[in-house]
């Protein structure tokens, strides 16, 4: 008890510290993103769901900072966007008191899972002064795919019942650990509470990388440490036998060949180099971690039958749920994982009748019924449009080419899961944050006499990015 109410002090204490230094408490919050899972798990299991919360009370003073602030740069209208924000807000405050969830602290819970994080969005643009501290912080975030990377290369070759192989999870639960069917070797975690947290960091770091990368047109002078990161990250996803992130950079590869590699100038080479990095990665992966490959392809091979089912389904779930749900759904949060310990007096997910479905589509459409599906998946469709047009839009390289890897990640969560996973919330939203970070610095990256908006002939084919801007030369 000692222990949890020192750490609750702790927590309000960086909300208080986080106030006045919001700049620093966001990137804060970023990086304790990757090590609250090593904290729950290893340091501080006792007190897991105060460990879980801490993010959010930096997130919560840095947002309270940033209010109270002045100077505020000013930010692109999007009034659509605006608008089906507040009209969701307002529709997720009215499910809180749907009389179909069990009490109104699941509704509080679930509210706080759907919109905690969205003013990433309208604060990030204000936490970056210049193109050169976003693109350090970039940079710096990425590496970290190596060190993670390294932990979880251990845990793979270490035994399941190895301390550095668990989960966070409560001390009566019973402990396993998921392996690669009848292999011995685990699928791995790394820093996180659960292979699903990994996974999603691993997808996000990718897709940060393929930006970056794309900025320095995949030249390898000077750029070594960002393909060792590449590396790491491609091997972290075979560690962790998720066949997801691979499918969706497959399906995303295209659009990244075609605005972050075919419209630039240079494409040809720049195609080369990526062809034979890639090729490269993917060599040295197969001939250093050949356990790790054939581990992931034995699992790839066991579950291919449900493959095309998993991909359907989050299509198909939200026309089979809405009898049950109709327009009003079962109220926010109804599905959610912390539901039942919010309703200890009630048999788990009783109050559903029975209408439980495995993706997030159709749980949103149970929890919040038909118009607030709409509404939310409009965020989304708009957010991935929107983004594909500051991808072609913006002036220089460097800012083109964060906004293709916002819409890659955009594109690739429409039928993802935003809501109830958290790292993925963060990521979504911090990548929106990221968009629009761009937008604004783009306003003053090159010369005030040159033309906002390029005449045809250059918009085929945008110009590079002036020397001094480059900002992830090594020199800098």
């Amino acid at each position: 008890m000692l222990t949890r109410l020192i750490l609750i002090s702790c927590g309000l204490g960086a909300a208080v510290w986080s106030y006045s230094r919001w700049r620093q408490a966001i990137q804060a919050a970023m990086f304790l993103l990757l090590v609250e899972g090593a904290i729950r798990k290893w340091l501080l299991p006792g007190a897991q769901d105060i460990v879980y919360f801490a993010k959010d009370l930096l997130l919560l003073g840095a947002y309270a900072g940033w209010l109270a602030a002045s100077g505020h740069r000013s930010l692109p209208r999007l009034p659509a966007l605006k608008a089906a924000l507040l009209v969701s807000a307002l529709y997720g405050l009215a499910e809180i008191f749907n009389p179909r969830l069990p009490n109104p602290l699941v509704g509080v819970f679930g509210f706080k899972a759907y919109f905690w994080y969205i003013p990433l969005l309208f604060v990030l643009p204000d936490v970056f002064p210049d193109d050169g501290a976003l693109a350090r912080f970039l940079k710096r975030y990425v590496l970290t795919a190596i060190p993670i990377g390294l932990l979880a290369i251990a845990q793979f070759f270490a035994p399941a019942s190895s301390p550095i192989n668990t989960y966070a999870r409560a001390a009566e639960d019973i402990g396993y650990v998921s392996t690669f069917g009848s292999s011995s070797f685990v699928r791995v975690t790394a820093t996180f509470s659960y292979i699903t947290g990994y996974s999603s960091y691993l997808f996000a770091a990718i897709i940060l990388l393929l930006g970056i990368l794309a900025t320095v047109q995949w030249r390898f002078r000077r750029n070594l440490q960002l393909y060792v990161a590449l590396g790491m990250t491609v091997l972290g996803i075979l560690l962790t036998g998720s066949r997801g992130p691979l499918i969706l950079l497959a399906a995303a590869f295209p659009f990244y060949w075609w605005l972050a590699v075919a419209r630039e100038r240079g494409a040809g080479a720049t195609f080369s180099r990526l062809v034979l990095a890639v090729g490269l990665v993917l060599l040295l992966i197969s001939y250093a971690a050949s356990d790790a490959v054939d581990a992931y392809l034995g699992r790839a091979a066991g579950g291919a039958a449900d493959i095309s089912s998993r991909l359907l389904s989050p299509f198909v779930e939200p026309f089979a749920t809405f009898p049950a749900a109709g327009l009003e759904g079962y109220g926010i949060g109804a599905t959610h994982q912390t539901a039942a310990a919010l309703a200890k007096d009630r048999i788990p997910y009783s109050w559903l009748e029975g209408a439980g479905v495995e993706g997030e589509p159709g749980r949103i459409m149970l929890e919040l019924g038909l118009p607030g599906f709409l509404v939310f998946y409009f965020i989304r469709l708009y957010l991935a449009l929107f983004a594909l047009r500051q991808a072609r839009a913006l002036r220089t390289l460097f800012h083109r080419a964060i906004a293709t890897a916002a819409f890659l990640f955009f594109f690739a969560q429409i039928p993802g899961s935003i809501v109830f996973d958290v790292t993925t919330d963060v990521y979504y939203w911090f990548f929106a944050g990221l968009l629009l970070t761009v937008m604004v610095l783009d306003r003053v990256a090159l010369p005030a006499s040159q033309p906002a908006v390029a005449p045809p002939a250059a918009r085929r084919r945008p110009a590079a990015v002036p020397a001094r801007v480059r900002l992830l030369d090594a020199s800098r």
